[in-house]
């Protein structure tokens, strides 16, 4: 017959046990009930910022983008180009809403100096002239549009 103590220990490894058990079953539910793009990268949000230089996501909306420096500076961001974006879309002066961008006191924020359609902002002049914002309004990849704008 086993000793008090010798009961005891083998109550906590079988309570080990089916604590871990328990664990890893909550662990394995849980991850297969949220699930990854069909391309295996995150969902997640433009001019977020991001730590893995060239990571690839997915927008809501299914469109893909880039874990992208930010020139000049250490910061990286979810972009639809892979290369360096001038800018930090997050340190911008200006808000902006579906149909043009602000400055703190009201006034309209000069299209030259706003990043449009890269940024998730409304289009620049330059995007709607190079053909950039139709093209993605059409519902291409970045990466396309800019290929058809060469």
């Amino acid at each position: 017959m086993p000793r008090p103590g010798e009961r005891k220990a083998a109550r906590r490894a079988l309570t080990g046990v089916v604590g871990a058990g328990t664990f890893l079953a909550a662990m394995f539910v849980t991850s297969a009930a949220a699930p990854l793009p069909s391309d295996g990268g995150v969902t997640v949000t433009l001019n977020d910022y991001c730590q893995d230089s060239g990571a690839v996501g997915r927008l809501a909306d299914g469109r893909t983008v880039y874990c992208t420096q930010v020139q000049n500076t250490d910061a990286f961001v979810w972009s639809f180009s892979r290369n360096p974006i001038p800018r930090d879309p997050n340190t911008r002066g200006y808000t902006c809403d579906g149909d043009a961008c602000h400055w703190p006191d009201g006034t309209a924020v000069p299209n030259y100096q706003r990043c449009g359609v890269l940024c998730g902002e409304p289009p620049t002049n330059g995007d709607v002239q190079s053909g950039l914002y139709d093209c993605l309004r059409a519902g291409a990849e970045f990466e396309e549009c800019e290929r058809r704008i060469r």
